[in-house]
């Protein structure tokens, strides 16, 4: 269609002519301005150095940001519910009366029995002892007496006169026997006891149970009595009950099984006592306070770092938020500061554990539990793409401007000269492009 013998052909012919005229009238508008040209002269070496720096500097604190993420990830781990070798999963096992009993070791297979361990007697080692003498006071005769069992013995032979023919004291010569005793294979230990001047010699087997018995006989002298039993060698009597179920056993040593796998108990007294399987408490609170000291870290290095870019803004407000209730906190030792930080204290803890074990525990390694929380905060902190974190401009060329890059193309006035270039009257209102090029050539 033909107007007034213009074709719109033409018509468009002639905007896109006139386009072109007043791109390059505003080309040499520009080159005019002395601000613009000094600002078309960055691009010398020592502008191209300083940008490189820039990225250099950003790509440095990008690494430092995962490493921080990483480190808080890492102290999650340690407590999550899933990891086998995590903090939760080391079981032990704890007896309810150490008097009685103590357990050691570890649970080389999950199991949520109790036992109950019922002690009649535990097992003692043969003890004798014999009558005190004054120990100042000199031997009145030589000893001569045999020590040990069937198996090993030992011949003690000590004479009371010394080498340059003087006499020796009953300490001594309680003391040279004990040595020849130590000295020997027989199963026996020998001490010399001494008190407010009164010395007497004890004899013990070095193993509790019955089949460690020793015999003494000879020629005693100072260790006269020492051939008589203080303390008969036993074997320990107890019983373990489980699942209704009870069975007696008898042992020669205090170091015992009771049905847990890859642990044993050691009796100390009569009595009763139940052993459980139970997380390691101590281990628990450990790998918690490297979880509060990894948080704050993080926190701390988020906040030292705040207006690098809006990604540690949106994280730093990720890990602020969402962390549980002040009452789920507290049942776990923690609390909040002032300026978000946390505390941990062991002995809540530790105290909360032993009230309600099971509560605390989902708390803190259960599914959506505090460790699963900071896990996966810190596990998306480190998807968190590089450029959120320093806010990186395509447009001006440079790393580490804090303005997003829509900003940055819309003051740039090269980016608005090409805008305007490729699109003109077409996609770019007249008044709009006037306006903001009279603001670069004014």
């Amino acid at each position: 269609m033909a107007i007034g013998g213009i074709g719109s052909y033409g018509l468009n012919s002639l905007y896109g002519y006139q386009s072109t005229i007043n791109s390059l009238r505003l080309t040499q508008a520009l080159s005019r301005n002395p601000k613009l040209n000094q600002s078309s002269s960055s691009t010398s070496a020592s502008s191209v150095v300083s940008q490189k720096a820039a990225k250099n500097a950003n790509v440095a604190f990008v690494n430092e940001y995962a490493s921080s993420m990483t480190d808080l990830m890492q102290a999650a781990n340690a407590l999550k519910g899933s990891n086998k070798g995590g903090a939760m999963s080391d079981l032990a096992v704890t007896s309810s009366d150490e008097k009685v009993a103590t357990a050691s070791g570890k649970l080389l297979i999950k199991s949520d029995k109790d036992f109950k361990l019922d002690v009649a007697q535990i097992a003692q080692a043969q003890m004798n002892v014999s009558e005190g003498v004054k120990a100042s006071a000199y031997a009145q005769s030589g000893m001569n007496f045999t020590v040990g069992d069937d198996k090993n013995s030992v011949n003690v032979q000590v004479s009371a006169v010394k080498a340059n023919g003087g006499s020796k004291t009953n300490a001594q010569m309680l003391r040279e026997a004990a040595d020849q005793i130590n000295k020997s294979k027989a199963n026996v230990t020998a001490s010399v006891v001494e008190k407010d001047g009164v010395a007497s010699l004890q004899l013990e087997s070095k193993e509790t149970g019955t089949s460690h018995r020793f015999e003494v006989s000879g020629e005693m002298g100072a260790a006269a009595g020492a051939e008589n039993v203080k303390t008969e060698a036993a074997n320990a009597k107890y019983s373990v009950t489980s699942s209704g179920m009870k069975t007696e056993y008898e042992s020669e040593s205090n170091t015992v099984s009771v049905g847990y796998v890859g642990v044993s108990a050691q009796l100390k007294g009569t009595g009763q006592a139940t052993l459980k399987p139970d997380v390691d408490t101590s281990k628990v609170a450990s790998a918690l306070g490297d979880l509060v000291d990894a948080y704050n870290s993080s926190l701390k290095f988020l906040n030292d770092n705040f207006d690098r870019g809006s990604g540690i803004g949106r994280q730093m407000q990720s890990l602020l938020t969402g962390l549980g209730s002040e009452q789920s906190l507290k049942q776990m030792g923690i609390s909040v500061n002032k300026d978000g930080t946390l505390s941990f204290s062991e002995s809540a803890l530790q105290k909360n554990m032993a009230k309600d074990p099971s509560l605390t525990r989902d708390l803190i390694s259960g599914t959506g539990g505090l460790a699963d929380r900071l896990f996966n905060k810190a596990s998306n902190g480190l998807n968190m793409s590089a450029n959120s974190l320093t806010n990186y401009s395509s447009v001006s060329g440079t790393s580490g401007s804090y303005g997003s890059s829509s900003t940055k193309s819309a003051t740039n006035p090269y980016a608005v000269l090409g805008m305007y270039s490729r699109s003109g009257v077409y996609n770019m209102s007249n008044y709009n492009a006037v306006g903001m090029m009279l603001n670069y050539l004014i």
